[in-house]
């Protein structure tokens, strides 16, 4: 859109611009009006990424917390009735009526606390120490590469070998076979999550606490370790529910004494057929420590996880 303003014949140079003005104005409204569209069409796209990914979460615990409460009679109908009838609690009774219940939930405690406390305190000090080393990049990336290959390996290839060696030792059906195991799988990752940590640390800082006079020791735990904490609290928090969560190993070295909460879980799939009240019940308590606790830390988490992610 062009707008002419003529005063008398010899104002060609007012129109030229005016002229100007108008057309820069208008491409600047263009360019205003395509921006704002591409940052609504951003936004609309991300909301919807989210709001799938929480109806895919979200969906399934509302399930399973409809079936922890839904009465026996109402399990196996067809078509399923989603919403029960009324809300029962006979499933939680049942549950904390077993005098199990109690014994599986102390050891999951038990060994998910010495497992995530023995696991950051190995792997800081690890990761620290390979950071401040001064290996060559391949000799670093290799060591690297042997954490991930242990981390990422198929688990159910060691379970026959891992079985063996805790007969051997007499430490089948006990709560240290079970941490031994874990650690073993934890132990590998949190050291490759610290060493990306440490490695983003600025050294300045350490350089200085050294020419103060700092031992390494010194350095470690007064210097590096508090700027550090938020990597410290992710890998805590990951070790926690790893542990937690894990299954296999579990499953193959425990028998009653040394059983913990996914073993509970699972032992309510019988030859009979799924009690499919029982164990969404024991799945509920199963899960409901798991999501205080990640609500409780999640600012850590969400912290350590970026840390180091932007540099400048």
């Amino acid at each position: 859109m062009v707008i002419y303003v003529l005063r008398h014949p010899g104002a060609f140079g007012g129109i030229l611009v005016t002229t100007a003005l108008a057309d820069g104005a208008i491409g600047g409204a263009v360019e205003m009006s395509g921006g704002s569209f591409t940052k609504v069409i951003q936004r609309s796209l991300r909301l919807l990424a989210l709001a799938i990914a929480s109806l895919v979460v979200l969906v399934p615990l509302g399930y399973l917390l409809l079936n922890s409460v839904k009465p026996q009679s109402e399990m196996y109908t067809i078509p399923p009735i989603i919403f029960p009838s009324h809300i029962t609690f006979e499933h939680f009774e049942a549950a904390f009526n077993n005098p199990r219940t109690l014994r599986f939930l102390t050891n999951s405690l038990t060994v998910t606390g010495i497992t995530t406390v023995v696991t950051v305190v190995v792997s800081t000090m690890a990761a620290y120490g390979l950071s401040r080393m001064g290996l060559r990049a391949s000799v670093l990336s290799l060591i690297v590469f042997v954490f991930l290959f242990i981390r990422f390996y198929p688990r159910i290839t060691t379970v026959i070998p891992y079985f063996l060696v805790m007969r051997q030792l007499a430490l089948l059906d006990t709560v240290w076979a079970v941490i031994i195991g874990h650690l073993g799988i934890t132990i590998p990752f949190v050291t490759w999550l610290m060493l990306i940590v440490f490695q983003d640390l600025p050294r300045e800082v350490e350089e200085a606490a050294e020419v103060d006079g700092a031992s390494p020791l010194q350095r470690f735990g007064l210097v590096a370790l508090p700027m550090a904490a938020p990597g410290v609290a992710s890998a805590a928090i990951l070790t926690a529910f790893l542990s937690w969560n894990e299954f296999l190993i579990a499953s193959s070295v425990t028998k009653r004494q040394a059983q913990v909460l996914s073993i509970a879980v699972a032992s309510f799939v019988t030859d009979r057929g799924v009690q499919w009240g029982p164990m969404a019940a024991m799945a509920v308590i199963m899960i409901v420590p798991m999501i205080l606790f990640a609500l409780f830390v999640q600012r850590y988490l969400i912290r350590g996880i970026t840390l180091g992610a932007v540099k400048g």
